[in-house]
């Protein structure tokens, strides 16, 4: 992941709104929490599809791809073998986009797409995963 030069400008205050935020928590007992809701981390990739693409237009999802914020957070209880697999089956989310995007747009896998393309593509499908300071154990 590539960083923000740092600033000590306040950045402006700007609120979210809630149906633009996909929220995933892994609690103490490494178990996921996907929107509230006990999900398996095998179904985390699929999840996370449809809240950044937003194929129904549902007004409980991501209003566009550039709108979509994935929110991760962890106790401090957690696994790092599963954070790993939470965090890996978020960015594969990313990739499956921008693959499908690629092979839609220029007809070549995103890999074999060159550097300008690619970021066109990351223009409209930007990966946003904001990490949230982890909670004290068992708070989750």
């Amino acid at each position: 992941m590539k960083l923000p030069p740092w600033s000590d400008v306040e950045p402006p205050s700007s609120e979210i709104a809630s149906r633009n935020i996909f929220r995933v928590v892994v609690n103490a007992e490494n178990q996921l929490l996907v929107e509230g809701e006990r999900a398996k981390v095998g179904d985390l990739k699929s999840k996370t599809i449809e809240f950044i693409t937003n194929p129904n237009q549902s007004k409980d999802l991501a209003k566009s791809p550039k709108n979509a914020i994935v929110s991760l957070q962890n106790d401090r209880g957690t696994s790092y073998e599963t954070y790993l697999s939470v965090y890996n089956e978020l960015k594969a989310a990313y990739n499956q986009v921008w693959n499908e995007e690629a092979q839609a747009r220029f007809g070549y896998r995103y890999k074999d797409l060159q550097r300008t393309e690619q970021k066109l593509i990351q223009k409209d499908f930007p990966l946003v995963i904001s990490e949230a300071e982890p909670s004290v154990y068992g708070s989750l």
